[in-house]
């Protein structure tokens, strides 16, 4: 249970360094093509983290842990949201 939440714990760390890195390569001004490709890099990445929040979701028995698994999923869909958004307003497209 403990390695479980230190991957969580681990994966998020690494998304939100993600989302950081092209913010700050945004501003540096790193070029347009590997700058669209990092953005659709990091919503696959959005996509693969909601994909698993539902799965925890739908396999969570403690009932303890429902709210948590809600929690989590509703986050991770808010995230994966967010960046189809930032995807759309660039013109790119998310083929996934």
């Amino acid at each position: 249970m403990t390695t479980n939440l230190a991957t969580e714990k681990s994966k998020k760390h690494k998304q939100l360094s993600d989302v950081i890195g092209y913010v700050l390569n945004n501003l540096q001004g790193i070029g347009e093509k590997d700058e669209n490709q990092e953005l659709l890099n990091i919503v696959s990445r959005a996509r693969q983290e909601m994909l698993d929040a539902q799965n925890y979701f739908d396999n969570v028995t403690a009932p303890e842990l429902v709210d948590h698994a809600i929690y989590k999923m509703e986050a991770a869909k808010s995230q994966y949201v967010y960046l189809l958004k930032l995807v759309k307003d660039k013109g790119l497209s998310a083929s996934m």
